[in-house]
């Protein structure tokens, strides 16, 4: 069904004034021809009336005065009287040869009748003498109402009935009767209209107040529970069909309301228990991640410390041999001095050998030769050292360590990265180490954490040392610096940070995120960062935080309570 578009509150009383003023254009209509048809009968009775007693004045006139100017002036003061009626246009005497004997209008008087403008009744003045019978008659044009009686005269002496017979003829204007009449159906019609207008209005205000405005309400309430606002109730008062829909739509409200509350309640628990099930589901993935990562780990290091020992003892064992050899090396050199102080002419033979090792030589390179094996065999036993120190991995208890033995090994193990190639200086490690106490931890976790964070720093400053550099730009300097420091009477800091490019402000709030990594695929899983965050806050009950600008560099802190937070 097609919308109604306008609105009742106009549309009802619009309506009802347009039948108003149909209904009364009909009946001013209806009243105008009522009107036409009252002044004619009426102007015509007047008509006769006023003839018929003007004629029978006019013959008493002529019968009862003897003086012809009396008469005369008798006839002159009817005329005149009838010129007083506002409807009457022209009144006229005139005897039997049509000759106007006295007229309303002075200029009329002594001429014929067929002169005038009311020639057309010379017929009908002839007609009526011989009928003696007056007429009233329209005009063609139904604006006039013209009256002709006759008036018998003195006739000639012995004439038993008089055959001079003259004729009054009154000319009335209908027209402005019918004028005045209309003027009255006009202004009753507009009185009508006018009442009708009010009772629009009126009928308006009503529709607006029972109708309109409650409908509007309802209309309100409907476009509120449609955007959302299921509270929304209309509760219209009242028994009519607004206040029965209104009660219809509070109900239903009411209805879908308490479903919705329900379905969204019912939501907001599947939605909790998802994301519990996400936060649980991830909880899994990551502790079965650092799982596999700290058996890996602790396998690891179960094997470096195996190799570490393996190689520990046959290094001792040279190291230590080392010393005995130099001794005796240095005993036969003193000898061969002292032989060759004492027999300065050898024999052929000796002196062909002793071309052939080049001796001399072979004197100073030999102690020269002992001094590397035994810096080289010292280096080895640091290196297996910080393999100890680094592979303790699978130690479950607190145990106090110094931190600088962890930040040394790790570096220790990292040295070979330290260098960036032929065409990039090295990477300069600066230690700023502070006094710290002895920290109850887990070291090897704690050199895990720092194994991440010195790696990360190396990858920065090596991604930096490969981006080409334009004419302009001063060369890079890489740098790591370490800073440790006590910062309360409970805790230490221990401070890492670089000058390379430093991580952009879109990837810095998920650093610590599982799984997420800037590095190319292959080359990082995405674990160190979190796993070295979970170290340091649940297993340390510490801090793990980093301030990072692009293109100026990163520094991490590691802050842990010097002993045991529990």
């Amino acid at each position: 069904m097609k919308a109604f578009p306008f609105s009742l509150r106009l549309t009802l009383p619009g309506i009802l004034l347009i039948m108003g003023c149909v209904m009364g254009s009909f009946s001013f209509q209806r009243q105008v021809d009522l009107a036409r048809q009252r002044a004619e009968i009426e102007l015509t009775h007047n008509a006769r009336l006023t003839a018929s007693t003007t004629a029978q004045l006019l013959e008493y006139l002529y019968r009862r005065s003897d003086i012809q100017d009396a008469q005369a002036e008798g006839i002159s003061l009817v005329i005149s009287r009838l010129a007083g009626d506002t409807n009457l246009d022209l009144a006229l005497f005139c005897d039997s040869t049509n000759r106007i004997r006295n007229a309303s209008r002075y200029e009329l008087r002594q001429q014929s009748l067929s002169m005038t403008q009311l020639a057309e009744l010379v017929p009908v003045a002839e007609q009526v003498r011989q009928k003696l019978a007056g007429e009233a008659i329209v005009s063609s044009d139904q604006t006039r109402i013209r009256a002709v009686y006759p008036v018998q005269l003195p006739g000639k002496p012995g004439e038993l009935r008089s055959s001079n017979v003259g004729v009054i003829i009154l000319d009335y204007d209908l027209q402005q009767l019918v004028q005045r009449s209309i003027a009255d159906a006009l202004n009753q019609s507009t009185e009508l209209i006018g009442i009708l207008t009010l009772l629009c209005i009126v009928v308006g205000i009503l529709l607006d107040q029972i109708v309109t405005r409650r409908a509007k309400q309802l209309v309100l309430g409907s476009e509120k529970f449609a955007q959302g606002e299921l509270n929304t109730r209309v509760e219209l008062q009242g028994s009519d069909e607004l206040a029965q829909i209104a009660t219809a739509f509070d109900r239903m409200a009411a209805t879908i309301q308490e479903d919705t509350e329900t379905l969204q309640a019912s939501q907001r628990q599947f939605k909790v228990q998802a994301q519990q099930l996400e936060a649980a589901l991830q909880e899994l993935k990551q502790a079965q991640t650092q799982l596999i990562q700290t058996e890996k780990m602790s396998g690891l290091g179960k094997m470096v410390a195996g190799v570490a020992h393996e190689i520990n003892n046959p290094v001792n064992f040279i190291h230590g041999n080392l010393q005995f050899a130099n001794q005796y090396a240095n005993g036969l050199l003193d000898l061969v001095d002292l032989y060759q102080n004492s027999y300065p002419q050898p024999s052929p033979a000796i002196q062909d050998k002793i071309d052939a090792l080049d001796l001399d030589f072979l004197t100073k390179d030999f102690k020269k030769t002992l001094q590397s094996m035994e810096v080289g065999t010292t280096r080895i036993r640091e290196i297996v050292l910080s393999l100890r120190n680094f592979s303790r991995l699978d130690e479950a208890e607190y145990k106090e360590v110094n931190i600088h033995d962890g930040l040394d090994s790790t570096l220790l193990i990292l040295q070979h990265r330290l260098k960036l190639g032929d065409r990039c200086p090295d990477i300069e490690i600066i230690k700023n180490y502070g006094e710290l106490p002895l920290v109850k931890c887990y070291p090897g976790q704690l050199n895990q954490v720092f194994m991440n964070i010195l790696a990360n720093a190396i990858d920065a400053l090596e991604e930096g040392a490969r981006r080409p550099r334009s004419a302009g730009q001063a060369k890079l300097n890489p740098k790591i610096q370490i800073h440790t420091d006590r910062i309360q009477s409970n805790r230490i800091k221990v401070s890492i940070s670089d000058n390379g490019s430093g991580i952009i402000e879109s990837t810095q709030a998920k650093l610590f995120d599982p799984f997420f990594t800037t590095k190319p695929v292959g080359k990082g899983t995405g674990l160190g960062l979190s796993i070295s965050h979970q170290i340091v806050t649940e297993r340390h009950q510490g801090k793990l935080y980093f301030q990072s600008e692009p293109g100026k560099g990163t520094e991490f802190v590691v802050e842990i309570p010097v002993q045991d937070a529990n």
